[in-house]
């Protein structure tokens, strides 16, 4: 199942004329790429689910984000998002970020698979801190392994410049207790995108990821 081939031409063309007046042009094409991009996802969910089971079940229609913007707090009034967002969280459910989920990011020439504790809550913070304080060398090692770091590269996430409260400089795994945020990302390009193996691919980036879901889900657990 490769990405419906109408997506990347009509996020183009949204981003040339983010209006409300060539959207209404052009809603029977958006709704036809949508029911596409509902099989689309339902092909990543299958992939997922057969590495993770608590991902089975999932609907398509859940993971995928409104393409309607919320501009109220934003300088751009532009009312149009010129991306599509798909998280498959193990809830089900997109706008949950209480867990580590996988992200598909599609945007012409800025498209990326992703996903970590990008946002996490206080709580959910505290908690991975623990595990870490802990069991640090188990995130270290999966980190630090070959395979992991060709695919996602280095962790990402805002970082305080002094331990955390509870925390002491001479702390064991003090840079990442540090983290406000602990997330990878990995690049996607326009051709890896509209190929005919890009499930396989996003399924082989989910297979190297899911040590680092499992880590942080299984404090978010506790």
């Amino acid at each position: 199942m490769p990405l419906p081939s109408d997506t990347l031409p009509f996020l183009n063309e949204l981003k040339q004329h983010n209006n409300r007046e060539w959207f209404h042009d052009h809603k029977p094409r958006f709704v036809a790429l949508q029911t596409q991009l509902y099989d689309f996802i339902d092909a990543l969910i299958s992939e997922i689910a057969s590495i993770a089971p608590e991902h089975m079940g999932i609907e398509a229609k859940q993971c995928l984000f409104r393409i309607h913007k919320d501009a109220r707090f934003s300088k751009d009034k532009t009312p149009y998002k010129t991306h599509f967002g798909i998280h498959i969280a193990p809830s089900g459910h997109r706008a949950d970020f209480g867990r580590a989920g996988f992200y598909l990011h599609i945007e012409p020439n800025a498209s990326m698979i992703g996903g970590g504790a990008h946002a996490p809550s206080s709580a959910w913070l505290q908690c991975i801190r623990q595990e870490i304080a802990l069991n640090g060398q188990v995130l270290e090692h999966l980190l630090d392994d070959p395979t992991f770091k060709k695919w996602f590269g280095a962790l990402r996430g805002d970082v305080l410049k002094r331990p955390p409260a509870g925390y002491t400089v001479d702390s064991p795994h003090l840079s990442l207790l540090k983290h406000k945020a602990l997330w990878v990302q990995h690049d996607v390009s326009d051709a890896q995108l509209s190929d005919a193996d890009f499930v396989s691919h996003f399924a082989e980036a989910f297979s190297v990821y899911r040590p680092f879901q499992t880590f942080l889900n299984e404090t978010s657990d506790h």
